[in-house]
């Protein structure tokens, strides 16, 4: 096998391995914490701190109410008892009942209000729940997507790296140097295929000479553009 052959064939495997490197990289970015789902959960966490305060600002309601009720029902019972005669002490009675029932008028609208505002807010906190649930699961389907996806990945690449150790072992050592600078050089592809007396890596057509040349795989040449190796398979 000649040397560019085996150049050529070690370029594939290394142009495999760049290509799956690079994917790996980005299941990595992408495996991890959400924050669309951090986001998501904060949401319901700040829904259901407010429905608590409303909670309990419509249970101290309630007790104040029955606090109320309960002074309304002395009030009436001793207005009505037949033991108070004296008219002041009676007039006194009725103008506390009056301001207890204004009390309760005032405190049952808040209570209305408040109940509306506990309804509202359980309606808006089943919602964010539900969109939270949704966002996770899609997160977590993704991620189980994704780690297969990564373990696939890792187990190519420990193939292509097999691989190319024993390529790499058949070619003499400073073929190999020449290789290995003219990938550093150029984006990691050192060697490219010529179709038609053109380069398939910068689209240049070059000389005829330098094309049946390649062609018959007599010597190594370089495309006078680019400069990576031609291969004319």
């Amino acid at each position: 096998m000649s040397v560019l052959r085996q150049l050529y064939q070690l370029q594939l495997v290394d142009s495999e391995h760049q290509d799956k490197s690079r994917q790996l990289a980005m299941v990595n970015d992408g495996l991890g914490e959400s924050d669309e789902v951090i986001r998501a959960q904060e949401a319901v966490v700040e829904t259901e701190t407010g429905l608590s305060k409303l909670r309990a600002q419509l249970r101290a309601l309630e007790i104040e109410i029955g606090g109320v009720n309960a002074k309304l029902k002395q009030n009436q019972d001793r207005l009505y008892s037949g033991r108070v005669r004296n008219p002041k002490e009676l007039s006194n009675l009725q103008e506390e009942a009056a301001a207890l029932r204004r009390r309760l008028s005032e405190l049952e609208d808040g209570q209305l209000e408040l109940m509306i505002s506990v309804e509202e807010t359980e309606a808006e906190l089943s919602e964010r729940q539900a969109r939270a649930n949704q966002i996770e699961a899609t997160w977590r389907a993704e991620q189980a997507r994704l780690q297969a996806e990564k373990e696939e990945l890792e187990f190519r690449l420990a193939e292509l790296e097999e691989e190319c150790d024993g390529m790499r072992s058949q070619i003499a050592a400073a073929d190999l140097a020449g290789y290995d600078n003219l990938r550093s050089r150029l984006g990691g592809t050192a060697i490219v295929r010529l179709k038609k007396g053109t380069c398939t890596a910068c689209g240049v057509d070059v000389p005829t000479s330098m094309a049946r040349a390649v062609e018959h795989g007599d010597g190594m040449h370089n495309c006078p553009i680019c400069g990576r190796l031609l291969f004319g398979g």
